[in-house]
């Protein structure tokens, strides 16, 4: 049986596809917690997203409209990701993808389904503009482990759950060294460092990281889950 989104005939995505025991429910693991996390960084959130919000609201309706015409009703996009402590939140995009489907009524490829309009959405990033809103409402941050989908949480092992364990954000850059090809595994063990190390002097590193991948069109695709292949796992780090 396919799962839909309420209200509309479009697939539903981010539901979690086998058994699934939280960590942080079951006290494996905690919330990283500390002054700068809980005041300097949020209140760092709350001013830039506002900003945010205010300046790119002409932009985010002409691209509303533009999608419009280019795919039709609905405009947005809803996926449901893990967000701090592996709570599901939901995620709001512009669709850039059609729904078409091959002969057994599966979705293509998404090479395949993306537009013309999607495709440069991706590329200059704007189809990220509507995370200020959730940025500005807590859900996620400025910076902090990309959202993934919700399939991968029975994938990871224990030390990538920590992933989890601060806000999600719009992207954890990759060091500059990394290269144009990036694993998984890589990408992870990235995001827990970042987890390990947080603090302002972080931040400030990853958002300069961050305005250069923007900016990068031959490293765009190391971000998050634009990596190659779909994470299948990796085996317990003992």
């Amino acid at each position: 049986m396919k799962l839909h989104n309420k209200g509309t005939n479009m697939p539903y995505f981010g539901a979690l596809d086998q058994d699934y025991t939280n960590p942080y429910a079951a006290g494996e693991l905690k919330i990283k917690k500390s002054f700068y996390i809980k005041y300097v960084k949020r209140t760092i959130d709350i001013i830039v997203s506002l900003l945010a919000i205010i300046l790119t609201l002409p932009i985010n309706l002409i691209i509303a409209v533009l999608t419009l015409f280019d795919l039709g009703q609905p405009v947005f996009f809803v996926h449901e990701r893990p967000g701090l402590g592996e709570i599901p939140f939901r995620i709001i995009k512009f669709r850039n993808m059609t729904m078409d489907t091959d002969e057994n009524g599966d979705l293509l490829p998404p090479d395949e389904r993306i537009t013309s309009l999607g495709k440069l959405l991706r590329k200059t990033s704007l189809d990220e503009l509507l995370q200020f809103g959730l940025i500005f409402t807590g859900k996620m941050s400025l910076i902090g482990p990309r959202p993934l989908l919700m399939k991968y949480l029975p994938r990871y092992n224990k030390r990538q759950h920590m992933r989890h364990a601060v806000r999600p954000g719009l992207e954890c850059p990759m060091p500059d060294y990394a290269g144009d090809e990036v694993s998984w595994e890589e990408r992870l063990e990235n995001d827990v460092w970042y987890v390990e190390n947080i603090s302002f002097r972080t931040d400030c590193i990853m958002l300069f990281r961050l305005v250069r991948l923007v900016f990068n069109r031959k490293r765009a695709k190391i971000r998050g889950e634009r990596i190659d292949g779909e994470f299948m796992g990796t085996l317990e780090v003992k």
